[in-house]
């Protein structure tokens, strides 16, 4: 019987070849793009799963508190924390710290050569524990119980080593006070590309308190990442409840003024957290799901093209169904025909949907951001999905046509008086209906988000950051006075145009400067503890940055450093500093004397708001402080010249004044750039899943459009005959889906403005809701409309009438 239902099948696949080829491609694309994005949607809900204690783990963060409400929070706290929550809260059986290390990166020397490693963290010896990193080499017998003890990754070790015996080595981290020597006591594998808290180094807590000027007893200064982990018997939101004593006593004892400690898991760091000072640029679980929820209406839509062509097909079917229930075949055995038929028109569009997937794989890492090792055939879950997907696409598109094929009456049919059901046409109608509604959801978005990634482009930040080159600052005692040098040395090349030291530079965001909170005006009544960031300039960086002085003076050579000074502290301020201080003008704030930590401070510029991160984030308040030590970075403006040349001067110029430190450098430009990566990689994806829409709904109006016309053929060659244009004919049979999609137009439009809506307000600077934003994806759906249906109509209405009368 099989063998038979396989024949038929078959032989109806090779007479309608056309229609076959569209339900192929389109379940192919349907699939392929399901596929890759439940991959990606999977990779990122993985985050951590490779901690077994993951679960029990969590990450303690800081809240700074304005009064009653939140003004900023901050992913590091105080390194007395850990032990404090420990001690004090049953629920919570170990803790330990990570404190970054040299952001954004630390100079290593071994022998004679330097290495600069970017993730570098001191943490405590239970971290091995709680993370679970097994050890390559050595023990965890006293493993980082003792100052100066260093762990390398694997990468690491075969990089400075190559080698994993590394075992009693040494590696030097040269410091502007003192070089810190450390013993190499254990290797660990690479993290894992689905952690928050990725490494590449890792050295004993202990050296913080001997070597790097840590206290155990620090509740002025908080720069550690701190992790506890809960006892089995204990919840988490039993653990935050007890947060709530824990805080009452930290204020009581004054270890905390204006500051909250939240508990937060550690699997939702990756996808819920946004907070300051993350390790790493987190994902957004709102994208996540939305692509997810997209990539299974583009699948829904390739299930409609299917259902849509097999009953409208139903009418040339008939006689057959009619015929085969005469001469004795049962209502179940017709169903299983159509099954057969829906079954090899889905293997077939999944093995094409796996090649695609093969061949889209390299592109799709790159643009969804994926570790470059990402793998898809390898992991079994994939294999899985496929067949789920193919089942569950053999059920839903093979059900109701089944259904609408075997319910046919066989004496209505051969009788001659079968027509089309009205239910079945409204059916198709609302599926094509569905269908364009979802794809001018999808191609509105697309041209918001379009608008938006470029409209952030085109915003002024308020500072220049063309033709310059950033270089960090080189480690070891002589940096500082080898800094003249090298400051004289650029200069004196003529498309240098100046040259300036910074804390940090705009496009690195404001994780890099530091936070303080309760700075006041000295003669203020009502005391606030807004967040202030605070970053150390030269004289020469608001000019070199093109940053608008809106009153008062630059920083000058008389200006003392920092805040050395106990009578004479300067601060440059921005717009936003003094809105939150309540001063209505620049000029008015001139002068005023601000209490910085005990300590008075007087200001003496303000600067005009510019966008030290991304423009899509609001402007922050910037304390700036004059400092003119090389302990950071170098900024150098160039007056023209191209980017090769910029850098072999800049380069050519450090390796002459600095010999004893590696070259590290960016272009500020691009490193801005990079703030806008998330959101380009949300473009490219969310742009592509539209283009399988559209190309999947066009591949199902083009086949009801094939249909139709040939179910006219006849009518089209009479009507020529009598006098219609191929004009007349082609409104004619364009008007029915022309009328559908404006339906879907009409549907599409008011959902597709809330999403957007919604989707823009994350944005401090964002577009405006132009008309034209939803009126040209609507026009341009009808064009391919017309297109679809009219490459069809006329090529019938071209036909010769006397071969048109001929058709039956």
């Amino acid at each position: 019987m099989f063998s038979n239902y396989l024949k038929i099948a078959l032989r109806l696949f090779r007479k309608d070849k056309t229609f076959t080829l569209i339900n192929v491609v389109g379940l192919a694309t349907g699939l392929a793009v399901a596929l890759l994005i439940i991959q990606y949607v999977r990779f990122e809900l993985s985050y951590e799963n490779t901690h077994p204690l993951a679960d029990r783990i969590v990450r303690l963060t800081l809240d700074y508190m304005n009064g009653g409400t939140v003004d900023a929070q901050d992913t590091e706290t105080n390194p007395p924390l850990g032990d404090k929550v420990k001690r004090e809260m049953n629920e919570v059986v170990n803790y330990t710290r990570a404190y970054p290390i040299g952001e954004p990166s630390v100079t290593v020397q071994i022998g004679e050569k330097y290495f600069l490693v970017n993730k570098v963290y001191a943490v405590d010896s239970s971290f091995f524990s709680m993370f679970n990193y097994p050890l390559l080499r050595g023990s965890r017998t006293n493993l980082f119980t003792r100052p100066r003890q260093v762990v390398l990754t694997r990468s690491m070790a075969l990089t400075y080593f190559n080698t994993l015996d590394v075992l009693g080595k040494t590696l030097k981290i040269p410091r502007s006070e003192s070089n810190v020597l450390f013993d190499v006591v254990g290797v660990v594998p690479d993290s894992p590309a689905n952690t928050h808290l990725k490494f590449d180094m890792l050295f004993s807590y202990p050296t913080m308190l001997s070597d790097f000027g840590e206290r155990e007893d620090n509740w002025d200064g908080n720069n550690t990442l701190t992790y506890v982990q809960l006892a089995d018997n204990a919840s988490y939101e039993g653990f935050t409840k007890s947060l709530v004593a824990l805080n009452d006593r930290l204020a009581s004892e004054k270890k905390m003024r204006n500051h909250r400690v939240i508990g937060q898991k550690l699997g939702d760091i990756h996808l819920y957290s946004h907070k300051n000072f993350e390790t790493e640029p987190n994902g957004d679980a709102r994208s996540v799901y939305f692509l997810l929820g997209v990539a299974l209406l583009v699948l829904v839509s390739a299930f409609v093209n299917y259902v849509n062509l097999t009953t409208a097909k139903a009418l040339d079917r008939a006689r057959e169904v009619g015929m085969r229930k005469v001469v004795g075949s049962t209502q179940g055995q017709i169903q299983a025909q159509i099954f057969t038929e829906t079954v090899l028109v889905n293997l077939v569009a999944g093995i094409l949907a796996v090649g695609l997937v093969a061949a889209l794989r390299p592109v799709f890492v790159d643009v969804a951001g994926l570790p470059k090792g990402f793998t898809v055939f390898e992991d079994m879950f994939f294999w899985e999905s496929v067949g789920a997907f193919l089942a569950l696409s053999i059920i839903l598109s093979g059900f109701y046509p089944a259904f609408v094929l075997s319910s046919f009456n066989p004496v209505t049919v051969l009788k001659g008086n079968f027509s089309r059901s009205a239910k079945g046409t409204l059916l198709r109608k609302s599926l094509v209906v569905f269908q364009f509604a979802v794809t001018l959801i999808l191609l509105v978005q697309t041209f918001v988000v379009y608008r938006q990634v470029n409209f952030l482009r085109e915003q002024n930040l308020g500072v220049n950051i063309d033709r310059t080159l950033v270089v960090k600052a080189p480690v070891g005692n002589n940096a500082q006075k080898d800094y003249g040098t090298f400051r004289q040395m650029l200069l004196n090349q003529s498309q240098v145009k100046a040259v300036s030291l910074s804390g940090t530079v705009p496009g690195m965001g404001s994780t890099q400067m530091s936070t303080t909170t309760g700075i006041n005006l000295s003669d203020v009544v009502k005391k606030t503890s807004y967040n202030y960031y605070l970053t150390q300039i030269d004289t020469s960086f608001i000019g070199l940055m093109d940053i608008k002085l809106l009153a008062g003076k630059n920083f000058d050579a008389t200006t003392r450093p920092g805040f050395s000074d106990t009578t004479d502290r300067q601060l440059i301020v921005n717009e936003e500093t003094i809105r939150l201080w309540g001063i209505p003008t620049p000029e008015e704030a001139i002068g005023k004397r601000v209490d910085l930590w005990g300590h008075k401070a007087t200001i003496r510029g303000v600067v005009k708001n510019y966008h030290y991160e991304s423009p899509k984030a609001a402007y922050i308040p910037i304390i700036h402080v004059y400092s003119p030590n090389f302990d950071s970075f170098a900024s150098v403006k160039f007056a023209g010249g191209n980017a090769k040349d910029q850098l072999a001067t800049l380069k050519k110029v450090y390796e002459a004044s600095f010999p004893y430190s590696p070259f590290s450098y960016f272009f500020m430009d691009s490193e801005y750039d990079k703030q806008y990566k998330a959101d380009d990689r949300f473009q490219q994806v969310f742009g592509a899943l539209t283009g399988f829409a559209i190309l999947i709904s066009c591949l199902g109006l083009f086949g009801l459009a094939t249909f139709t016309v040939s179910k006219r053929t006849k009518e089209i060659g009479i009507r020529k005959v009598i006098g219609a244009s191929t004009t007349n004919l082609m409104v004619l049979l364009s008007k029915d889906f022309i009328r559908t999609v404006l339906v879907s137009i009409l549907i599409g439009l008011p959902i597709t403005y809330f999403l957007v809506k919604n989707w823009l307000a994350n944005y401090a600077a964002r577009i405006e809701l132009s008309w034209w934003l939803f009126a040209v994806p609507a026009l341009f759906i009808l064009l391919l409309v017309l297109l679809s249906v009219g490459s069809k109509t006329i090529a019938t209405a071209l036909m010769n009438p006397v071969k048109s009368l001929r058709s039956e």
